[in-house]
């Protein structure tokens, strides 16, 4: 009886440990990618000025290379993501300026339920835009 009450107490241990494991591994997981998107929101709203400076563009451009990746479970802003970028590809500088522009705004707002869950936060972000 001693040997059933010591393989059931090991069982129960090692199942123990095996699933706190992977539930830890699952939050830290979900805590990365929050971060994740916290952090492009911050360089895509941080850098949207340098937009029309002659040098430091290249910040901006990077932040927003990062969107298919950090974003690629949210079909909305992926979708105005891939249609700015269609935009930028138009050959009439007008055009492709006006079409841009709107563009631009159409994702950020995309992206505004994130910034609305960032200033319920107080994330640093509500800073740089002064909502």
């Amino acid at each position: 009886m001693s040997i059933v009450a010591a393989i059931v107490s090991l069982m129960g241990a090692i199942i123990s440990g095996v699933l706190a494991t992977i539930i830890t591994l699952t939050i830290n997981h979900k805590s990365e990618i929050m971060r994740e998107k916290k952090q492009l929101v911050a360089d895509i709203f941080g850098y949207r000025f340098l937009l029309n400076k002659d040098s430091g563009v290249e910040k901006f451009y990077a932040a927003m290379n990062r969107v298919p990746i950090v974003f690629k479970d949210n079909k909305n802003v992926i979708e105005s993501y891939d249609y700015l970028h269609r935009c930028s590809l138009i050959n009439d500088a007008k055009e492709r300026s006006r079409k841009m522009e709107d563009a631009l705004v159409t994702f950020i707002v995309k992206i505004g339920m994130i910034v609305k869950y960032l200033i319920f936060l107080g994330h640093e972000i509500v800073k740089q835009i002064n909502v």
